[in-house]
């Protein structure tokens, strides 16, 4: 599947390079367990990822900010933190900006003594009940956080939505009257905006996880995860 149609990428193959390097590390993760991400020209920020690793950020990004997450997922990397250490977690996440970082290093704790579990899931269920699991397993992980992690792990059919996917669907008048307004956390809600968001990625031949990246460099201009 291919980015290079697109009008607005026509001058912009960096980005388009980007997109691709990025998919390319969410494969590997979910195959190896482990890639390198490198955030450059975005933000100087690079780090080796693990499985572990990664479902600290999914948690910790979720109405906080994907910068602040991905120091944290950086210094986890550099220091080779303990990720049972609770405390330390709370350290970092306050270091790193997370928002609610009390309760955030909590649900990683929690989750990551589930990991091995989580894992067989991830490797033996198709997505889409991947994610059920996860949600109602995995406490501090909703839908859009079970899909992130499932995207960045080599999932790339279902979908992240945020405020930013969210603003850029109702610009884009994609959203449809009977259901504003949107609450993500109603599952309903989430799957028919998926619905909608898988849709539009089969017209522009490219997995939805693909255009999820898209969208957030439309708006943002950073090609992050």
């Amino acid at each position: 599947m291919s980015l290079c149609h697109h009008k607005c990428l026509e001058e912009r193959p960096e980005v388009i390079r980007a997109i691709h390097e990025r998919i390319r590390g969410f494969l590997e993760l979910g195959k190896k367990g482990r890639t390198w991400f490198d955030f450059r020209p975005y933000c100087e920020i690079e780090f080796e990822s693990s499985i572990a690793s990664e479902l600290v950020f999914c948690i910790s990004a979720a109405n906080s900010s994907a910068i602040s997450a991905l120091k944290l997922q950086q210094k986890i990397y550099e220091k080779d933190v303990d990720l049972k250490n609770e405390n330390r977690i709370i350290e970092l996440m306050k270091e790193c900006g997370v928002r609610f970082y009390r309760r955030k290093a909590k649900y990683v704790v929690c989750a990551l003594e589930r990991l091995d579990e989580m894992e067989e899931v991830i490797r033996t269920h198709d997505p889409v009940l991947a994610r059920e699991w996860l949600v109602l397993n995995v406490k501090g992980v909703g839908y859009k956080e079970a899909s992130h992690f499932l995207r960045n792990t080599g999932k790339l059919d279902v979908a992240i939505i945020d405020r930013h996917i969210l603003r850029w669907m109702e610009k884009e008048n994609y959203i449809p009257s009977f259901i504003k307004p949107v609450n993500l956390s109603r599952r309903r809600d989430y799957l028919l905006l998926e619905k909608l968001l898988a849709g539009i990625a089969h017209e522009r031949n490219m997995y939805v996880g693909e255009l999820d990246l898209l969208i957030w460099w439309y708006a943002t201009k950073k090609v992050l995860k």
